[in-house]
């Protein structure tokens, strides 16, 4: 099977592949590399490259289904996060029993949540659109840092101490998330 794409040439170290969200295909290589070779690593990907633009065929599905929001919904999201995602913070820190500082909502492409060194929070506030326990699962995994600032093994038995569903929440926001972000217009 043959698999359209087009080539990003840089100075990057090593071939490597992304599915856009329209499906198109891109591989981004050093410069001076091939095109047999980019050919070669594209034709050993084509059972990947298959399976991610399924579901992200999926994921514009149910973005669609869903509707497009304006910067009216936006605004309205936003102003529903920042009643809903202190409490939260505030709850689970209890919880764990842990410290953090200043919590940020932003519209972020690629992070539900981040946690910096020094307790500050970000969340990406679309996910209060989202079932709650997503929500609940991202608030730990970025709280269960202030005490783990990795993602050892120790680090997911915390998560679980407190949030016993967290593998599920973590496989659904991995498989619908995206969806929510393609309803951005």
């Amino acid at each position: 099977m043959s698999i359209e794409y087009r080539i990003e040439k840089s100075r990057r170290r090593s071939l490597s592949i992304h599915i856009e969200n329209d499906g198109s295909v891109v591989v981004k290589s050093p410069l001076g590399t091939p095109a047999i070779y980019i050919e070669q690593f594209v034709q050993k990907q084509t059972k990947w490259i298959l399976k991610t633009q399924e579901k992200i065929q999926r994921q514009r599905e149910l973005a669609l289904s869903m509707g497009p929001l304006s910067e009216k919904d936006l605004k309205a999201v936003k102003e529903k996060a920042r009643f809903i995602i202190p409490m939260k913070v505030e709850h689970y820190a209890q919880l764990l029993g842990v410290t953090y500082g200043k919590i940020s909502l932003k519209l972020q492409k690629t992070r539900w949540g981040s946690c910096s060194r020094d307790g500050n929070l970000n969340f990406n506030y679309l996910l209060v659109l989202m079932p709650e326990e997503i929500l609940d699962s991202v608030v730990v995994h970025e709280l269960c840092h202030r005490k783990h600032m990795n993602h050892s093994k120790k680090f997911y038995e915390e998560i679980e101490s407190v949030f016993p569903d967290y593998k599920r929440c973590d496989r659904w926001l991995k498989q619908n998330g995206a969806s929510y972000l393609m309803r951005i217009k």
